[in-house]
């Protein structure tokens, strides 16, 4: 079963790693923070390392915000939908009594009429 991968934000071509090792299964934090020192000096691990979590925070926040906005129209929609079959059932309510009072002149009418006091 392929496991679906999240979109992780760009960021800039210059960060002395590759973003995408955070998102493999095996990804092992101390190896990671061991081996950068050999191709690049703690301060700019730290800097980058630093630059891309304002990415990544910032990334969040957005997709909370849209998932919120998605989520709040869902709510809006259901509400109105659930107004809406309210709105058919009480219609088609009045009109079962509308026609059962219809039957019920016409009734009338055909006994007043057979005995002759119309």
């Amino acid at each position: 079963m392929e496991k679906s991968r999240m979109n992780l934000p760009k960021g800039p071509d210059t960060l002395c790693f590759d973003k995408d090792e955070f998102m493999k299964e095996d990804f092992d934090v101390d190896h990671f923070v061991s081996d950068c020192p050999k191709r690049v000096q703690l301060k700019a691990l730290r800097d980058d390392l630093e630059l891309y979590y304002k990415l990544l925070k910032t990334a969040m926040v957005e997709l909370i915000n849209k998932d919120y906005a998605d989520f709040v129209n869902l709510s809006t929609n259901l509400s109105l939908r659930s107004s809406v079959s309210e709105g058919i059932r009480a219609v088609g309510e009045r009109m079962s009594k509308q026609e059962d009072i219809r039957g019920k002149k016409v009734s009338l009418s055909v006994i007043l009429l057979n005995t002759g006091l119309w």
